[in-house]
């Protein structure tokens, strides 16, 4: 039989795919930083470098963020307060619980419910969780050494985080508890690109499926809290 026949790959233009990652995901910093990567003419291995932080990122914030609180540690068991489910929280209180006992305080993360997720995974690690609705996880600040919580983005002014991310750090400022950020470089954007980003509203069914008339339901996931409330980032 005859050999199939290889047809050569061709070139898909970047833009046009870049413009549509961004339009799909409006409010995600690495998106934009990895398009910025990968567009940069200027700089040919601009991508490949940032594939290699990325990498590198998660391991490294482990590391010096489990360094930062355990030398902020008054008592022990370390006791943190988190909200919704964030990869890089979650790789720091694994470090964290390696060499020195933690104790967690985290929310449902409604309407997705992703706080469970996180409180799945710390528990199976060992650590000791306790689990509240999120208009109620302020009250865990009354014990609590420090708050730590993810970004979708940092800018020079605020960051982007889960919905109750600036209430949280509010109070938490209010009581005196500090709030750390926990982020990899490629999350922190320009005030040019700052001002690009957008948070997208979704389906208003998760809140309420049949919500009746002249009652409109707002969903949106993400929100900006100033860097004024925050201890680190």
């Amino acid at each position: 039989t005859a050999a199939p026949s290889r047809v050569a790959p061709q070139a898909v233009p970047l833009r046009p795919v870049a413009e549509a990652l961004l339009a799909a995901q409006p409010s995600m910093a690495p998106l934009w930083t990895a398009v910025a990567a990968a567009l940069d003419k200027g700089q040919p291995n601009a991508f490949e470098r940032y594939v290699q932080r990325m990498k590198r990122a998660a391991q490294a914030i482990s590391r010096h963020a489990a360094t930062l609180l355990t030398e902020e540690m008054r008592t022990t068991p370390l006791e943190l307060v988190t909200l919704s489910f964030s990869g890089t929280v979650t790789d720091v209180l694994l470090a964290l619980n390696a060499t020195t006992p933690v104790r967690l305080a985290c929310a449902e993360g409604r309407p997705a419910l992703e706080g469970r997720r996180l409180a799945e995974r710390v528990a199976a690690a060992g650590i000791a969780v306790t689990f509240y609705t999120d208009a109620s996880l302020s009250q865990a600040l009354a014990t609590a050494e420090a708050v730590v919580v993810g970004a979708d983005a940092v800018t020079p002014n605020w960051f982007l985080n889960k919905s109750g991310t600036r209430m949280l750090a509010a109070a938490a400022a209010y009581v005196g508890v500090p709030v750390y950020v926990a982020a990899a470089q490629h999350k922190f954007v320009s005030i040019g690109v700052a001002a690009r980003l957008r948070i997208r509203e979704e389906s208003a069914s998760e809140v309420w499926a049949t919500p009746p008339p002249g009652v409109i339901v707002r969903n949106p996931y993400f929100e900006r809290t100033p860097l004024d409330l925050v201890t680190a980032v």
